[in-house]
Order: C-alpha cells, then sequence, then structure tokens
C-alpha cells in the first residue's frame, strides 16, 4: 500500500467540504485528490482520479449519494465513507448494504462541532475504510439452510423458558452482517440475543426495525431493567454498556461504566456478564469489526463451557475483531458469515 491515502471530498455545501477538508488536512498520510458538489460529478471524479476513500453526501442534486453509490462500487476500487444525517438512518443503512463501507454522521452547517471532534472521528473512518479490501466491500449472500419461515405467525417475546442467551458483537461493516445473521434465525429457538453493533447515537432503534424485517424474532433497543425473553433480541444504546444479570428470569441493565477499548457499550462487558450469568449456556459470536473488543469476552464464555463463533477473514469487511478472537483462540468455531447462523441454531439446540 502507498504511503497516503488518497481521498475524494464529496458534499453539495461549500462549508461542508471546507470543514472536511481541514480535518482532513491535518493528517500528512491522507492526500486530498479532489471534491465534487454533485453526485453526477461525484462518479465522474471517481473514475477520473481512482480514490482510495470517498466522503459521500447523501442528499446531493443531479444524483442523490444513494444512487451514485452503485456506480462508484461497481467501476472504481473506492471505499465509501456516507455522510449521514442523524434524521436519516434508514438511507444509512440501506447505503451499508450497497456496498459502503463505513458512516459518518455529518456537521450541520448551523451546529458548532469542534474541528478537533471531526477531525479525530474522521481520520479513524478513513483509515479504517483504506484497509477494506475493495473486493470485500459487499459480502454476497450464499444459499444457506435458513431457519426463518417468514410464515411463521407469531413474533418473539414467548414466556417459554430460554435455554440459551447469545451474544453477539459487531462493528465496522457490522449492519449487513447481522441482517444476514438474523435472517437465518427464529423466535422457535429457545434462546435470547444481546448485540452490541457500535453505532453513534440515535442509530440504534433505526437498525432495530431493518433487522425486524429479516426475521420473526423481534428486535428492540435495550431499556434498563427489560427481562429477557425468549425469541426476542436486545441492541445495546450507544452511551451505556448493557450488562445482563440475574437468572430466573436474568434482566438487562445500562451500565455507566467508562468506555472500554474507547467505546461504550463494549461487547467485552456485555459477553462477560453473559458468561457470568448463563455459564455453559451462553452462546458467543463475534462478527466483522476493527479492534479486538469481543476477544475477551468470546474466550470468558468458552471458559464457562459456552459455545464461541468468530466470522472468518474472507467474509468479513474488517477482521480485527473476529480475527483477535481468533488468534486468542477464543473462537472454537471460525466460520463464513453465511454459516454463523446455522453454528448458531446448532448451539442454542445443543
Amino acid at each position: 500500500m502507498r504511503s497516503t491515502i488518497k481521498v475524494l471530498v464529496v458534499d453539495d455545501s461549500a462549508l461542508i467540504r471546507q470543514m472536511l477538508t481541514r480535518a482532513l488536512s491535518v493528517d500528512p498520510s491522507i492526500e486530498i485528490v479532489g471534491s465534487a458538489r454533485t453526485g453526477l460529478e461525484a462518479v465522474e471524479k471517481a473514475n477520473e482520479l481512482q480514490p482510495d476513500v470517498i466522503t459521500l453526501d447523501i442528499e446531493m442534486p443531479e444524483l442523490s449519494g444513494l444512487e451514485a453509490l452503485p456506480h462508484i462500487i461497481k467501476a472504481t476500487p473506492s471505499r465509501v465513507v456516507m455522510l449521514s444525517a442523524i434524521d436519516d438512518a434508514d438511507t444509512t443503512y440501506q447505503a451499508l448494504s450497497q456496498g459502503a463501507t463505513d458512516f459518518l454522521v455529518k456537521p450541520s452547517e448551523g451546529f458548532a462541532l469542534s474541528l478537533s471532534e471531526l477531525t479525530e472521528s474522521l481520520l479513524k473512518k478513513i483509515k479504517t475504510a483504506y484497509r477494506v479490501l475493495p473486493a470485500r466491500r459487499i459480502v454476497e449472500p450464499e444459499a444457506s439452510d435458513s431457519g426463518f419461515d417468514a410464515d411463521m405467525p407469531e413474533r418473539g417475546g414467548r414466556t417459554t423458558s430460554i435455554d440459551r442467551v447469545v451474544a453477539v458483537a459487531a462493528s465496522t461493516g457490522g449492519p449487513p452482517a447481522l441482517e444476514m445473521v438474523f435472517s437465518g434465525l427464529t423466535a422457535e429457538l429457545p434462546a435470547a440475543y444481546v448485540v452490541v453493533q457500535h453505532l453513534p447515537a440515535g442509530f440504534t432503534r433505526s437498525l432495530a426495525k431493518r433487522l425486524s424485517r429479516v426475521t420473526d424474532i423481534r428486535v428492540v433497543e435495550v431499556q434498563d431493567g427489560m427481562p429477557l425473553r425468549q425469541g426476542v433480541a436486545y441492541l445495546a444504546p450507544h452511551g451505556s454498556h448493557t450488562l445482563v444479570t440475574g437468572s430466573d428470569p436474568s434482566k438487562l441493565v445500562l451500565d455507566s461504566a467508562p468506555p472500554l477499548h474507547g467505546v461504550r457499550p463494549a461487547a467485552d462487558s456485555m459477553m462477560k456478564s453473559v458468561a457470568e450469568t448463563w455459564g455453559a449456556k451462553s452462546v458467543g459470536a463475534v462478527l466483522t469489526g476493527m479492534g479486538s473488543d469481543g476477544a475477551m469476552g468470546l474466550q470468558l464464555i468458552r471458559q464457562a463451557g459456552g459455545e464461541t463463533i468468530a466470522q472468518d477473514e474472507e467474509t468479513s469487511v474488517v477482521w480485527g475483531m473476529p480475527g483477535a478472537a481468533s488468534r486468542s483462540g477464543a473462537a472454537a468455531r471460525v466460520v463464513p458469515l453465511q454459516a454463523v447462523s446455522t453454528e448458531i441454531r446448532r448451539a442454542v439446540r445443543g
């Protein structure tokens, strides 16, 4: 790889383009090769300049970012970081499913976001995106033994006893990966699911709605004191660690302990609590993501006698978290994304 990362900045606002350019210019490893103000101009410059990473606004004239994205993904090796408004999470998740590598909540023209905050977040996103191999921007689904029957009349939340708690961790590339995993699971399994997906504030509830479309499992954002129920998946909200406490029944609590690995919620905190409360009846899965969050927690689940799974390198957008779990020996099974739901079903059924 070259010593500099070539970046194309795309936004219809001159002020936002200036802010992003200033934020990126502080790092000598970043080379800004151009800018564009419309979706059509973005497609043309992406073809001409072949940047490594493109910051792409969603709302633009001529072609929206969502309309420009497939042209960029098809014709160039560029990784795309979407600039997303907090009130447009559904469109953001659609972009991620179509090949965008990550997203950044864009600063608004009327909002005084400090340049240092913007710089730190933006540089991290750009450098993470650069590490993604172009071929891994989209993981094509393969035929799998899906456990979900779309004609099942009931939704989750049964009062039947839970036999397993499944703890799932994901970060970069996680939303589309979670969709694939949950499309292969069903509320008929005697399990509850607790999920940590690293997201900015305001995006968890929208992800819950999106996951609910691919499974009969009820998917909800965690609220403090919620009981664990069969056939329900609980998404940890931004800003608090989500922990499982007690047994018969277990409940979820929100914890304000300091961030771990620079994130809150952290998968390690959640998985540690699952291992402590459910022991050999816990199942852990670590999916695509940057860093090592989840590796320690998965190790604790394995040491407690539970089942552990990690996504393999070939199907991961970034093999940071699952790679750390694999190298440490925390993952008993390392499988392609398409097989993760199969492994979870096998583990839950004992």
